[in-house]
């Protein structure tokens, strides 16, 4: 008996330990998150910034005033439906708004965009701004020769560049703004204004969708092409690569979208030599997140190889509002 009892306390104590062991092996472990969805455009419709709902009488117009500041005033009778008649009693108005890299990203709504001489460039932003407007489900549009006024508040102050854009979203590019106006703030430009105090930038708008008020990035340094290689990337085709930097307190968000052999590349000649950015990669697995974050200053013709970690989602999000 004394034998039995000697070989269950054996036992008992080997079991415990194995168990112990396997618990200490699991919390070692990284966590895998199971996500809802296995593409990264899943990744923007979860964590887009999220829209604000307002409703105005389209008879006599008003204006919405979002979370983060923005401004929206429509006029008095300013929609027609899809026949082109006047829409009346209540209207229904989404709101977005987006001031930070980390927003741009979440969002896929770079700073990317097209200039006056139609060449790919950038932007740096003083915020981007949708607003849809619909009545009983049904979207509604100005009508032809009405606009109405967007006031955003301004981080940077006043600069004479800034112009109002208006923005074509894809899947792909994520949106591309285009200019406006080709008259900046400070050319007494009835399209858009400063205001110092508070200091904010009013603009009109002609169309709903995406709007912002931004202007073209300039740099007098040498310019060149850069490549990221996405060769460790653990699903490459749904991989998104965005650079991110900051000018007098106002963000750009570049993303790339045109490919090489190895992974994907800025616009051809872009990219100032000696700018400090930071790199950010994001891709989905077998429903799970990866990420990768690099902080370069760029340099002539560089290829850059990043290196992929398993992420949730949150901290992703962490990690891209740390580079805010």
């Amino acid at each position: 008996m004394k034998n039995l009892k000697t070989i269950l306390g054996t036992l008992i104590i080997a079991t415990l330990t194995f168990t112990s062991c396997i618990s200490d092996d699991d919390d070692n472990a990284p966590f895998q998150e199971t996500l809802s969805y296995n593409d990264i455009q899943g990744f923007f419709v979860e964590n887009s910034v999220k829209q604000q709902d307002f409703t105005l009488d389209a008879s006599s117009g008003g204006t919405i005033i979002g979370e983060d500041g923005t401004e929206v005033t429509f006029p008095a009778n300013a929609f027609v439906d899809d026949n082109g008649d006047p829409v009346t009693g209540t209207i229904n108005i989404s709101l977005k708004e987006i001031f930070d890299p980390s927003q741009m990203i979440l969002s896929n709504k770079p700073t990317n965009a097209v200039n006056f001489s139609s060449e790919k460039t950038f932007l740096l932003s003083e915020g981007e701004t949708e607003v849809i407007v619909s009545q009983n489900g049904d979207e509604v549009q100005l009508a032809i020769g009405v606009s109405y006024e967007i006031v955003v508040p301004s981080a940077g102050g006043l600069d004479n560049n800034m112009l109002p854009f208006a923005g074509t979203t894809s899947d792909n590019a994520g949106i591309v703004w285009n200019a406006t106006s080709d008259r900046g703030a400070g050319s007494n430009n009835t399209d858009i204004s400063y205001n110092p105090a508070p200091s904010s930038y009013i603009y009109s708008a002609y169309n709903t969708g995406w709007t912002n008020c931004d202007k073209f990035y300039s740099d007098p340094r040498p310019k060149t092409t850069n490549y990221i290689n996405l060769v460790n990337s653990p699903n490459a085709t749904e991989t998104v690569v965005f650079v991110i930097f900051e000018e007098n307190n106002l963000p750009a968000v570049v993303k790339y979208t045109t490919s090489y052999d190895d992974g994907l590349q800025s616009y051809v000649d872009a990219m100032p030599i000696g700018l400090n950015v930071s790199y950010v990669a994001i891709t989905v697995e077998n429903n799970q997140l990866y990420m990768a974050v690099k902080n370069v200053t760029i340099a002539d013709e560089e290829e850059l190889v990043m290196n992929f970690e398993l992420k949730t989602e949150q901290e992703v999000i962490d990690a891209l509002v740390a580079l805010d």
